[in-house]
């Protein structure tokens, strides 16, 4: 009899187990359900997301013809938006239409794309008056303060001014915070800091850490001794580093965007 009981209890067991293994298995399917029906993938939503990061995968190759023309696609097809805006405001910058790209960056000062809309005035500025590009640049850090672009950009910025102690922090942060990116526009335009000041231990240093060539460390050199001048004289030849992930002081044409400093 004792025999029977211990049968019958083992089973309950083994069904109990059963049970339990299905509701689990139910439940974790309810949940995975709820999850996909919280995501859809194939939503207005969902495809204007997809578009927006092809025209900023577009800015990114500098193909911005094609960038403004998806944008002035999107805009009709969704309605325009804060994002759309900005992101034709950098077309327009990056193609040398800096009035119209201001106007744009100008209505953004009050969104949410504050911080953006004031990095693009300050990489317009920098060409022309570096006073109002600082501090156009450092409003833009004070309301993104972990973007490592802004950072490279405003220190950048305030190396051309001739305000080395100032540039120094934000160029060694824009360092720290670009790690691990692939990029190291940071880094070179501290290289070029360090060599301004004359500073060769820490040129020697930082040369070795980011791997860069003997060819681009002396394109660099010649920057520091145009940088070297005085302030009127060397500021048009001055401009920022490339934005190749590969450290080297690739200029580009006035039409185009400052290189090094854009996003």
């Amino acid at each position: 009899m004792s025999a029977v009981r211990g049968g019958y209890h083992t089973l309950a067991c083994v069904l109990l187990l059963a049970c339990t293994s299905a509701c689990v298995t139910e439940s974790r399917r309810a949940v995975d359900s709820a999850v996909a029906g919280e995501i859809p993938t194939d939503t207005p939503e969902s495809r204007r997301r997809v578009h927006i990061d092809l025209i900023r995968k577009m800015l990114d190759q500098e193909q911005y013809y094609a960038a403004l023309a998806h944008v002035q696609a999107q805009a009709r097809e969704s309605g325009q938006t804060e994002e759309l805006r900005l992101l034709e405001a950098d077309a327009r910058r990056k193609l040398g239409q800096a009035a119209p790209a201001q106007a744009i960056y100008r209505e953004l000062l009050k969104t949410r794309y504050a911080a953006d809309a004031y990095h693009g005035l300050g990489l317009i500025s920098v060409k022309t008056d570096l006073r109002t590009a600082v501090w156009q640049l450092q409003q833009a850090v004070q309301r993104r303060p972990t973007d490592a672009q802004m950072r490279n950009d405003l220190g950048y910025a305030l190396m051309l001014s001739r305000r080395y102690t100032d540039a120094l922090p934000e160029l060694a942060t824009a360092v720290e915070l670009e790690a691990g990116t692939g990029s190291a526009k940071a880094r070179t335009n501290l290289i070029l800091l360090m060599l301004v000041q004359g500073d060769e231990a820490a040129v020697k240093r930082l040369a070795q850490q980011s791997g860069i060539s003997s060819e681009a460390l002396a394109a660099l050199r010649q920057q520091a001794q145009t940088l070297r001048k005085p302030l009127a004289a060397a500021q048009p030849a001055a401009k920022p580093l490339s934005n190749s992930s590969v450290p080297k002081p690739a200029a580009k044409s006035v039409s185009k965007p400052t290189p090094g400093q854009s996003s």
